[in-house]
């Protein structure tokens, strides 16, 4: 009898124990929202950090960088002029069908590593023979980011497919450059082939170098306020 109730008493000192571990481990409604906030507020670091790769070329087109959302912020004419111009970048024809436009598109992030938008004959080649390579990879970061926007805010595509290829690439140019300004110079190095082989009047060629300068200098701008390597656009946590 001693034997039983010593047990019973075990048993129910094991099951008062697991119940107050279970309270202990279960977050209160407090602690499940400041979680909720922190992982909204990294997701949002993330997505702005991936949207930034494009900065140069977005203000470039007289579009705003502060939207953290794909959505363009245009009128009908703007949004008129933006869809030839990424439809010629992309290499798709102007009277497209709604239906075969998507498909087209979704092909083309699909296979995203590879470059999204035309490129000039000899490009990539050229800038390999030279040494490049890093030069032409941060030529493709910005473009990809730049026109994958574009592609989303147009409405050409679902916002998850545009966010998986900027994120991704984000990723990729994270890896592979060390800061912003070995970011952006790389660009501008790739640039500047890329306008020798269009035939660029010199003069506009020269804008680039300082459209960069300019971006890093600014204290409002994302190049800024973002630092490169503070975090993973993919980490473990």
């Amino acid at each position: 009898m001693h034997l039983l109730l010593s047990l019973l008493v075990a048993i129910i000192f094991i099951i008062w124990k697991c119940k107050k571990a279970a309270r202990r481990k279960t977050p209160t409604a407090q602690e499940q929202e400041q979680e909720r906030l922190a992982e909204r507020r990294h997701d949002t670091r993330r997505r702005k950090w991936a949207l930034a790769l494009a900065d140069i070329l977005i203000l470039r087109n007289g579009l705003k960088t502060k939207d953290v959302t794909l959505a363009l912020q245009i009128d009908e004419h703007k949004r008129q002029q933006l869809a030839q111009q990424v439809k010629k970048e992309l290499g798709l024809a102007e009277d497209l069908h709604e239906e075969t436009l998507r498909q087209q598109v979704a092909d083309i992030l699909q296979r995203w590593p590879a470059g999204v938008g035309q490129t000039p004959r000899g490009f990539y080649e050229q800038l390999a023979a030279q040494g490049q390579v890093r030069d032409a990879l941060a030529f493709d970061c910005a473009r990809t980011a730049f026109l994958t926007r574009c592609i989303a805010g147009l409405g050409w595509c679902r916002d998850e497919q545009a966010w998986l290829v900027l994120l991704l690439n984000a990723q990729r140019a994270q890896d592979c450059f060390h800061s912003w300004e070995d970011y952006a110079t790389a660009y501008v190095r790739a640039r500047q082939i890329w306008l020798e082989l269009h035939h660029t009047p010199t003069t506009v060629a020269g804008r680039d170098l300082q459209e960069v300068m300019l971006h890093l200098e600014n204290p409002l701008s994302h190049w800024r306020e973002l630092p490169w390597n503070a975090f993973k656009i993919f980490e473990l946590n």
